[in-house]
């Protein structure tokens, strides 16, 4: 009964959430693309080559490869804010974030026992979970002023506004004086 307090308490800090390169996540994006692809194909190819259904195939076949995760993108005039509901418990080194000016990727796999089976029987195997997000952003972003951390299943990234659109500004401002 201890432990519940001190759990509780662990999981209510607030850890960074280091960036990678944007790379990295476009390739991850391009694998996790061909493995749901590869399980449409499966479910197509299990339904009897049945033509019609490739749209419930590939969302079905993402079902089971991706786990949902909700997420609230909110826009402020001076950044903008990503706060999502990861399933399950993500460690901050299981999860990849990467900010571009117009673009945020959040990746994220760990291992999970799942249990498979039937009326014979059922046994214990190892999958990987994961979430992988892609958001475009309405206005550019700095990425070097951006933070992200997770508390407990939430993870927030804020990303400020780029500061070109105020030099623009101010450049329009003194065109406008000058003339």
């Amino acid at each position: 009964m201890s432990s519940q307090p001190l759990r509780n308490a662990q999981r209510n800090t607030r850890e960074a959430v280091t960036f990678v390169p944007a790379h990295g996540l476009i390739e991850r994006g391009k694998e996790i693309h061909k493995l749901i692809e590869r399980r449409a194909y499966e479910i197509y190819e299990r339904r009897g080559r049945a033509h019609g259904f490739d749209v419930d195939d590939w969302l079905w076949a993402e079902s089971e490869l991706l786990h949902p995760c909700r997420h609230n993108l909110k826009e402020s005039p001076e950044a903008i804010v990503l706060q999502a509901e990861l399933p399950g418990i993500f460690t901050v080194d299981q999860l990849e974030v990467s900010i571009e000016p117009r673009r945020l990727m959040v990746s994220g796999v760990r291992e999970v026992d799942a249990i498979h089976g039937d009326s014979s029987g059922c046994h214990v195997q190892r999958e990987a979970q994961r979430i992988f997000r892609v958001h475009d952003l309405p206005f550019e972003v700095d990425p070097s002023k951006a933070a992200a951390s997770l508390t407990e299943e939430c993870l927030e990234v804020v990303m400020p506004r780029a500061a070109v659109a105020s030099k623009a500004v101010n450049k329009a401002k003194a065109a406008h004086k000058g003339a």
